[in-house]
């Protein structure tokens, strides 16, 4: 596979521009279309995504979003295809999120360093691989390693998400399938009650036919406790 997959050094920036995102995402596809095998086409994603790092992986989220906004229905239709084949495997490309309960002070008698804080403090374990859809609700809903994801931000990021995942029949199948089952499974503490409920949500509307509008929205109206005061909130 050759090393130059498939961004310019630009989008590694912690703020890339629009331009260079529309860049990133034209290669992207353009290194899947390359390929007919669609295993390889998984493989150049998965690599995508070890390239931009786990603290990037809503940079990738971005570019999917970019493909999803276009006019360009097969660039679309290949990205999707290749989520399908992630599903069929149960291999999806997914980004790292750690689980707030999941922190522990490092062991110590008495007071305790600042060294002592590393990255691996804040909520090191269980730290789990999420796809795109499962990333974005865990970020809306639970106190991870990053800043908290806005509703608004929310429901558009993953309407887009929907809408492009969509032009795969694979892949609309699939996909709600695995949140139905992952909403009944509480998998080491990677999902809280609330998220399971969404989740849960999300699936049904899903697989009800319902438009990405309308999923993004069933996501937000269960019934729950509002985030914890004091929340900062962001946009992807």
């Amino acid at each position: 596979m050759a090393s130059s997959l498939p961004f310019p050094a630009p989008v590694t920036d912690a703020a890339p521009s629009p331009e260079a995102l529309r860049a990133a995402a034209d290669r992207l596809v353009s290194a899947l279309a390359a390929h007919s095998d669609p295993e390889y086409r998984l493989s150049v994603l998965k690599r995508v995504v070890r390239r931009l790092g786990e603290d990037r992986y809503p940079l990738f989220i971005r570019l999917l979003g970019v493909v999803a906004e276009s006019d360009d229905v097969r660039a679309q239709r290949l990205l999707a295809d290749t989520f399908g084949t992630a599903l069929r495997r149960m291999d999806l490309p997914g980004g790292a999120l750690s689980s707030w309960g999941a922190t522990r002070l490092p062991d110590a008698t008495g007071p305790v360093a600042v060294s002592a804080l590393s990255g691996h403090f804040f909520g090191a374990t269980p730290r789990r691989l999420l796809g795109p859809v499962e990333y974005l609700t865990v970020w809306h809903l639970q106190r991870t390693q990053r800043t908290a994801l806005g509703a608004e931000t929310f429901r558009t990021a993953l309407a887009r998400l929907i809408a492009l995942l969509n032009r795969s029949e694979d892949a609309r199948t699939l996909y709600p399938q695995k949140l139905a089952a992952d909403a009944q499974n509480e998998m080491e503490g990677a999902y809280t009650r609330a998220t399971r409920e969404r989740l849960r949500a999300l699936a049904d509307a899903w697989r009800a036919g319902r438009s990405p509008e309308e999923v993004a929205q069933a996501a937000l109206e269960v019934a729950d406790a509002p985030l914890p005061g004091q929340w900062v909130v962001r946009d992807l």
